[in-house]
């Protein structure tokens, strides 16, 4: 959702703003949520109700939440070094197998379909290759440090130097609006 969002607002804003795609985990354990439970399904009905274009499918309770968020950070911190073409593709792959697809994003088999899905070259030994390769895996902690060092504490996320984070599903119209604001100000 934010990917979508940060890419209409950086075509809007014709260069006068540019982002950065950093890592932040909402799980960087193993296991930690188990399942959906309410609170988690609260905010996935929200996200529907601000963006029903984008098909959110609300699970039941007890329905099993992805396994950890660092696979899934990992193969998008691989894709944007090694096929940054691909990234956008691969983050609206990724999107759409968690938020849509319901499927554990953490999963080899589902990471290797999102490559796929990509067209990243040969998806298989490319998420295997991203999986085995710690250098990867440590970007995604660091990325994850300087997150929470910055105030981030869920997704998504926007940091603008000198501002606040900009954190959840944030309506699109808000966004254009305080980033119109922004512009204006450091570039009357």
């Amino acid at each position: 959702m934010a990917a979508g969002r940060r890419r209409l607002l950086a075509r809007e804003l014709e260069g006068r703003v540019s982002f950065d795609r950093r890592a932040y985990l909402l799980l960087p354990g193993e296991g930690q949520r188990p399942a959906y439970d309410e609170y988690v399904i609260s905010h996935r009905k929200r996200a529907r109700e601000m963006e029903p274009a984008l098909g959110f499918t609300i699970p039941q309770v007890g329905h099993p939440y992805p396994r950890s968020s660092v696979p899934a950070q990992a193969v998008a911190a691989a894709a944007l070094e090694e096929h940054p073409g691909r990234m956008d593709a691969l983050e609206d792959s990724l999107f759409r197998a968690m938020f849509v697809g319901l499927r554990d994003v953490s999963a080899v088999e589902v990471l290797a379909d999102c490559a796929r899905e990509a067209e990243v070259p040969d998806p298989q030994a490319f998420v295997e290759r991203a999986l085995g390769d710690d250098s990867f895996r440590e970007r995604v902690f660091a990325e994850h440090e300087e997150a929470l060092a910055e105030g981030v504490h869920g997704i998504p996320a926007l940091l603008v130097p000198g501002y606040a984070p900009i954190t959840g599903a944030v309506p699109l119209e808000a966004l254009r609006r305080a980033f119109l604001h922004l512009v204006e100000e450091r570039h009357p």
